[in-house]
């Protein structure tokens, strides 16, 4: 089987609910209503197609597509695609003077994504069954519904919606200047919801060390469940002081673009769970490297977002990990995710398991 085209699309969808986070405008910013889909189809003399896709929401769509049309498309063209750890190192080396992380690095996910599909394809198995088949399903937080410009009345209500669907728990977005304001958020959805419910928080990298010292330790206080990047994703020394300080766990990894960048926290001792986003991280091949580490290095895995694909890893060969509730993208494919009793089960097809209908490629292609 060989590749014989590469066709880049670009989608702009419509969130299911207009979000805001600290890095994406902060407290007081505007809500953003729409998430980039750059989308690859992989075309084989074999008649099998693979898809892929990557994601971004506040700008590098169309640039995205371009890196894969007019640069990723000749390297492929003509490759056996069951070839993946090749192809992806042929990408990587190729293309790493340009982007090592970033929207380069996201769109080899993208053709990442649709190697992974096409090997399923040609096996007619799932992609989870391939990696090792760990488990049929994974627990889901509901993570849509705790945005910085929502009240705590309107959080409580979107995130009882997601407890009475029997999900393991919820997280809500902190940020704020003032770290009081955000405590006093969270002791408002504490109190609202009962000592005993899962609760996470997630800062956005928006705070100094001396604001998420302070943030981190009311947490403790109220049972959080972990503090999710509370500085900037570069400071690893300012995690490695933050998470011997205190006690709550200190998850990080969403905007680690490999590895390499997972390893140098593990060795600092900076990070307590890690949080691969399939995408930024470069897709499926680098996504199950970081799992390794983690193992080797007794963290806790919780994938990042984009849960349509992380499930094919997280049911493929983690033991344990949770799986992001976040819809952004659900209304560019063909069927709902399958979630039944607080589970979310990988779909039944053979690769990804994915479709997007050419009616949703034109109803939000952008030209």
């Amino acid at each position: 089987m060989h590749i014989t085209g590469l066709r880049a699309e670009l989608l702009r969808l419509p969130l299911p609910r207009p979000m805001l986070s600290g890095s994406s405008g902060g407290a007081g910013g505007q809500p953003v209503t729409h998430i980039n889909l750059p989308v690859v189809f992989l075309e084989t003399d074999a008649g099998l197609e693979g898809l892929g896709y990557a994601w971004n929401l506040l700008g590098g769509g169309r640039a995205t597509r371009s890196v894969l049309a007019d640069d990723m498309a000749p390297l492929l063209i003509g490759e056996d695609p069951l070839d993946h750890e090749r192809l992806w190192r042929r990408l990587y080396r190729r293309l790493q003077s340009v982007g090592r992380h970033g929207l380069v690095i996201q769109a080899q996910a993208a053709v990442d994504l649709a190697l992974w599909d096409l090997k399923g394809k040609a096996a007619g198995l799932p992609v989870h069954k391939l990696l090792g088949g760990m488990r049929p399903a994974a627990p889901v937080y509901g993570s849509d519904g705790g945005w910085l410009y929502m009240s705590v009345a309107e959080m409580v209500a979107q995130f009882e919606t997601y407890l009475e669907a029997g999900m393991m728990g919820v997280k809500m977005k902190v940020g704020h200047p003032d770290p009081q304001t955000d405590i006093a958020r969270v002791k408002g959805v504490r109190a609202a919801l009962g000592d005993r419910i899962w609760l996470a928080v997630d800062a956005n990298q928006q705070w100094d060390f001396a604001q998420a010292l302070t943030a981190g330790r009311a947490f403790e206080q109220l049972g959080v469940a972990w503090l999710e990047e509370p500085l900037l994703c570069e400071d690893i020394a300012g995690h490695a002081r933050l998470a011997a300080a205190l006690d709550i766990p200190i998850a990080m990894g969403e905007t680690l673009g490999s590895r390499h960048e997972f390893a140098a926290y593990l060795r600092a001792d900076a990070a307590d769970i890690l949080q691969p986003d399939i995408v930024r991280v470069g897709g499926l091949t680098e996504m199950v490297k970081v799992a390794t580490l983690g193992e080797v290095a007794g963290r806790s895995i919780a994938p990042h977002h984009m849960m349509e694909s992380s499930i094919q890893v997280a049911c493929g060969v983690l033991v344990d990990a949770p799986i992001e509730y976040m819809p952004w993208v659900a209304a560019a494919f063909a069927e709902p995710a399958r979630i039944e009793a607080g589970l979310m089960y990988p779909p039944p097809g053979p690769g990804l398991g994915l479709t997007i209908p050419a009616e949703i490629v034109r109803r939000y292609r952008v030209d």
